[in-house]
């Protein structure tokens, strides 16, 4: 039972939270993501959508159909901005809070729930540099992450109507399959392995049936679809969206941006960021189970003596960098695999194993040095949910109700400081970044002085010497443009970064501009070493280069960012 303290904690938490998160809005406002790199993509596919084009047969896209058509009810709603992006980026949120708070009620009380729930806003969907959920490039994640919690925390619940719930588990997890196929697949099994953890053996076959059939039902229901409409080529070759023909330069990419390659020392941070979490809820413990009066715990001395001998140890082997708060989040999954499969078969056996299960394998993205960045804040939700039930674990522990009472208190109220510093640590970073709002934007998005004012003046000089309904490409990419200047790209590929402009597709990219010639075209010199290949036009585009220097007269855009863009109109 929850005691009357950590209640009060959570119900006071509430609206000291809601007003935290307005503020931290408004301070971080525009500042969620980078000007070039995404945050242009991000909105010219739901845009594209909104006008009347299909996803697929008119617009190349990589992913599950869920994410940009769900922005694409914003835009046409609200009109084609950024700030209607973000809106629905904020409503997402919403959402994937309350299945945050529902899967953490499946291993905690309800006041812990509402701290983790309330620490996760600041940490992890206001997290910068394209990492969160209001502007970045992992909308998609969010999203899939928001269907994944739900289903499990489902699949998770006991008593009747188990059937129902599996199929909706089902059904959720297809539906997070529609927005990255390997997030629905994942969650599928862990959907089957908490169904497998439960007590009650009876009629376990038919709700594994009736969550594969749902999942079926969903995910094959919808492809199925577009594959109809779109055609099989434009859904499963060009937009890879079961996984498969994936180009060379993404999987390199996928293993620069994993750590893999420094693994060593990447291990040593993520136990470092274990046992310094873990050292510091073992000294609440400690000092939460001590009576007034009575002698320290022996066995809880030595245990933390020892964390802390493990911490100086990897200290001096140099484990301590800058990525060290988020970095335990696949240990913790994997040591709630453990700990659920340790317990007897009931409802949090079959939260741990299966939150951990699919945290751990969810974070193969980034295994090692997680710090602020895309497509680490998803895995991390589940990270959470596995350490809050392990908290749980621990204050279950205590023989003693009243030493139990106490742990909860304290341990609510640790999680209610960490929500606070949370809080106060992005205000200060996002208030210290010195970026500018970029004209156009309706102050959704920022840049440095120089590049803001620069990205401003091409986008005018676009307008200017373009009439409508004339149109624009941005290579390799930049499609901020395209909103700033009010020109649509007139071709399929809107992304022309390695991966989605290969070997193999550069003569059907060529063969669409030669059909449907941009009106103008940008060009923004940005090296891209973690795809492999040096820059556009050398090492990679170098067919698609040679032909627009001949169809457009190219020139430099002399502003403060000197030689970043060029841009010309045609011919």
């Amino acid at each position: 039972m929850t005691g009357p303290r950590p209640r009060r904690l959570a119900v006071l938490a509430v609206p000291v939270a809601a007003a935290a998160t307005v503020v931290l809005f408004l301070v971080s406002r525009g500042k969620w993501s980078d000007p070039i790199i995404d945050s242009g993509r991000e909105w010219i596919v739901p845009d594209a959508l909104a006008r009347g084009e299909l996803l697929y047969r008119d617009v190349v896209y990589w992913f599950g159909p869920f994410t940009p058509y769900f922005q694409s009810l914003f835009l046409r709603v609200f009109g084609s901005s950024l700030a209607s992006l973000v809106l629905s980026g904020a409503v997402a949120s919403v959402g994937i809070l309350a299945a945050l708070y529902f899967a953490l009620r499946t291993l905690t009380d309800r006041a812990m729930s509402l701290l983790t729930t309330i620490l996760a806003v600041p940490a992890l969907l206001f997290m910068p540099n394209a990492g969160g959920a209001l502007l970045g490039m992992g909308y998609r994640i969010w999203h899939a992450a928001g269907f994944g919690l739900a289903a499990l925390a489902l699949a998770c619940r006991e008593g009747k109507g188990g059937r129902r719930r599996m199929a909706a588990a089902g059904a959720l997890a297809g539906l997070s399959g529609l927005c990255r196929t390997e997030w629905g697949l994942v969650i599928l099994a862990a959907v089957l392995l908490a169904r497998v953890r439960l007590r009650r053996k009876k009629g376990i076959a038919a709700q594994l049936g009736f969550a594969l059939l749902l999942y079926a039902a969903v995910f094959g229901g919808v492809l199925f679809f577009f594959v109809a409409v779109a055609g099989r080529d434009a859904v499963i070759r060009e937009g890879h969206v079961l996984l498969t023909g994936l180009p060379e330069e993404t999987r390199r990419f996928l293993l620069t941006y994993s750590g893999i390659g420094d693994w060593k020392a990447g291990t040593f941070e993520l136990l470092y960021s274990f046992g310094m979490w873990l050292a510091a809820f073992e000294g609440v413990a400690l000092l939460a189970a001590r009576r007034p009066g009575a002698p320290w715990s022996s066995r809880g001395v030595l245990r933390l003596l020892g964390l802390l001998l493990f911490l100086a140890v990897l200290g001096f082997l140099g484990a301590f960098g800058g990525a060290v708060l988020f970095s335990a989040g696949p240990l913790v999954c994997l040591v709630a695999i453990v700990a659920g499969w340790r317990l007897r078969p009931g409802r949090r056996s079959a939260a741990l194993a299966s939150f951990g299960l699919a945290g751990l394998i969810l974070s193969c993205r980034r295994p090692f040095h997680i710090g602020d960045g895309a497509y680490v804040g998803p895995p991390l939700l589940l990270a959470l949910v596995c350490a809050a039930g392990l908290l749980r674990l621990r204050v279950l522990g205590f023989a003693d109700p009243r030493a139990r009472s106490r742990l909860a208190a304290a341990l609510a109220g640790v999680v209610g400081i960490l929500a606070a510093l949370a809080f106060a640590g992005r205000l200060f970073q996002y208030s210290s970044d010195g970026v500018v709002p970029i004209s156009g934007t309706r102050g959704m998005l920022c840049a440095r002085p120089q590049l803001a004012r620069e990205l401003a003046a091409l986008a005018g000089s676009i307008r200017d010497r373009t009439r409508e309904p004339a149109t624009l490409a941005a290579f390799p990419e930049g499609e901020v443009l395209n909103l700033l200047s009010g020109r649509a790209n007139p071709i399929r590929h809107k992304l022309y970064i390695p991966g989605y402009l290969t070997r193999d597709n550069e003569a059907a990219i060529l063969d669409e501009l030669e059909r449907s010639p941009p009106s103008a075209v940008v060009i923004v010199n940005r090296i891209a070493p973690e795809y492999g290949p040096a820059a556009f036009g050398d090492g990679y585009g170098v067919q698609l280069r040679r032909w627009l220097d001949d169809h457009y007269a190219l020139e430099p855009f002399e502003g403060r960012v000197h030689g970043m863009f060029s841009w010309g109109l045609r011919r």
